[in-house]
């Protein structure tokens, strides 16, 4: 917690106590807030004439803490080496000084203004709504974005820390209208984000006026040397570009198609490095891209193909990247696409038996799509295709290779040749086996075949076209399969299960003697095989219709009693009832009888 009871100027605390909206006004004095200490302004502040207000620190949780809930305005001296926090618009007009302190931007909407290029050590973007500069700014330290958007306007956020984490976020991004930008110095081989999106789709960058995009873009020096580059997105068609445009529709011959929706403006300020430099992009909302031009290569007013493009997949983003890029005479560049190069089929002549599986094939180029038509029907899409051929006679294969906005094929005359395909099929004299020994005949009724392969599921086979089997001792089912082949060896196979339904196998006593010495004191039906332990139900009845005792258990044995007290039951004829599910079907079975209590 700050200590809030180090002594501060008898006005801070008035507007803290009394919760006042005023200005906090330094005419020329000097004040100090000293490490541990924290300062509340309910209002604004404005330091005039030669002030000189120094919030000390060191760039730890002990520094000195302003929190002001309006504008700081600054036309003399601020020394921050600790942190400032701002609820509304920043103002320096003079000098502000900084080498281990962070401003904080907290409030909704806030201005970056005044008339001098702040130079913050450290800057955190956060609270709510667009923070927009009105001039140019520096940060020394780091420029966190969280989760808000920067505008710089027509001006340029510089941010001179070299380091590659010198630009931070979660998911904020920067924006520009043309003529402003995010730089960044660069003194490694290392990869450098630049967190470019807009909202706007106008030159001016006019906020919430068009559809959100982040496009962020790498810029990956190839040496460790002192550099500058800039990048701004461009959230419109570049031909709409003011003052100037670029017409998208000026390309050189090799290039068919270039992105309607945004392009960036990206610079080299200061070095000689060429960069690797990568342009994010999603396909889902951009459209497939296989390259980058470039405004003015070699002739002017034209885009141009920049050579050596390779695109990888990614989520949410595919990179399109040039490798050791080092010309930076114009700035803008465009996501495009070149006229494909004619596909090639990879497939040689096949034929074979419906229905026929065949994988067409062609080499895989990134960014470009292929569509396959069988006989000028489309039958799918991908380099490589796994598809079906069902009906017979023979096709011409067409590949169409496209990258969103141009297309080219070549086609293979009786690529594939397909037969017709015998139709495999048979009856069964029975389908159920209910005993040992039993003889079961097969009728076929194949077409288009001439030679037959049975497998009768018990080691037994035969190449007959109508053959017979005798299970011998049969357990459980079995898969009987017929394979019905033609004279050019198409093939079908057709299979049907033979069940086994195993008979139950009882025996219910009709008589028992429950007279205490050592023989038949219980009574109860003996199941062997053939029936489901779970679906068993025994009833026994007195002679008036009561049910005296029940088991759902076939092991259970009944004493002659009856109730919970166990009475005993007089000598007499009792009825039963057996309720039971075979093991193989899901019929019940119910059986019913008496039996004799002798005691």
């Amino acid at each position: 917690m700050r200590n809030l009871l180090k002594p501060i100027p008898f006005f801070f605390f008035f507007l803290m106590q009394y919760g006042f909206t005023q200005t906090m006004l330094n005419n020329g004095g000097f004040i100090t807030a000293q490490p541990g200490s924290y300062t509340y302004v309910n209002g604004s502040v404005q330091n005039d004439n030669t002030g000189i207000l120094a919030v000390n620190g060191n760039g730890t949780a002990t520094s000195a803490e302003l929190y002001v809930t309006q504008d700081i305005t600054n036309n003399a001296t601020i020394n921050a080496d600790g942190y400032i926090k701002l609820l509304r618009h920043w103002y320096d007009n003079n000098l502000f000084n900084s080498t281990t302190g962070t401003v904080f931007f907290l409030g909704p909407n806030e201005f970056l203004g005044g008339t001098s290029a702040t130079q913050f050590f450290n800057l955190t973007l956060a609270g709510t709504g667009i923070k927009t500069q009105q001039i140019n700014k520096i940060v020394k330290g780091v420029l966190d974005l969280t989760s808000i958007h920067l505008n710089t306007d027509i001006y340029g956020c510089f941010v001179t820390n070299t380091a590659l984490n010198s630009v931070i976020r979660t998911t904020g991004f920067v924006s520009s209208a043309n003529g402003g930008f995010l730089s960044r110095n660069t003194l490694s081989n290392g990869l450098y984000l630049f967190p470019v999106g807009s909202t706007a789709s106008t030159s001016q960058n006019i906020p919430g006026s068009g559809t959100f995009r982040y496009r962020p873009v790498e810029i990956t020096p190839t040496n460790a040397t002192a550099n500058t580059y800039t990048v701004r997105l461009a959230n419109l068609d570049a031909t709409n570009e003011t003052p100037v445009g670029y017409n998208r529709n000026s390309f050189e011959p090799l290039l068919c198609a270039s992105n309607p929706d945004f392009y960036h403006q990206i610079n080299r300020t200061n070095g000689t490095s060429a960069i690797n430099l990568t342009v994010n992009y999603d396909p889902i909302a951009d459209g497939n891209w296989s390259d980058m031009a470039r405004w003015n290569i070699s002739q002017p007013a034209i885009w141009q193909d920049i050579p050596v493009v390779t695109v990888a997949p990614g989520a949410p983003f595919f990179k399109s990247t040039t490798s050791n890029w080092n010309d930076f005479t114009n700035i803008p560049y465009i996501l495009s696409n070149t006229n494909p190069t004619q596909p090639v089929i990879n497939n040689i002549v096949t034929t074979g038996c419906t229905p026929l599986d065949i994988v067409l094939s062609s080499n895989s180029i990134a960014g470009i799509s292929y569509t396959w038509f069988a006989n000028g029907q489309n039958i799918g899409n991908g380099a490589n295709l796994s598809t079906i051929f069902s009906n017979p006679g023979c096709y011409d294969i067409t590949l169409s290779a496209s990258n969103g906005s141009c297309a080219s094929s070549v086609t293979s005359t009786s690529l594939i040749c397909v037969e017709n395909t015998p139709n495999a099929a048979f009856t069964a004299s029975a389908s159920v086996i209910s005993n040992s020994n039993q003889s079961i005949s097969f009728y076929n009724s194949s077409v288009d075949a001439t030679d037959y392969f049975w497998d009768f599921g018990n080691g037994n086979t035969s190449n007959q076209e109508n053959p017979s089997i005798i299970y011998s001792n049969p357990q459980g089912n079995y898969l009987v399969s017929l394979i019905a082949t033609s004279p050019n060896g198409c093939s079908d196979e057709v299979t049907m299960v033979i069940n086994y339904n195993e008979e139950a196998i009882f025996y219910v006593p009709n008589s028992f003697t429950p007279d205490e010495d050592e023989f038949n004191q219980s009574w109860g039906p003996v199941f062997t095989a053939g029936f489901d332990p779970y679906n068993f139900e025994l009833l026994i009845f007195n002679r008036w219709g009561e049910v005296i005792w029940e088991s759902h258990d076939a092991a259970a044995r009944w004493d002659g009693t009856y109730g919970i007290r166990a009475l005993q039951c007089p000598d007499g004829v009792y009825t039963w009832k057996i309720s039971y599910k075979p093991k193989d079907t899901d019929d019940k079975t119910i059986i019913t009888g008496s039996l004799n209590l002798i005691r």
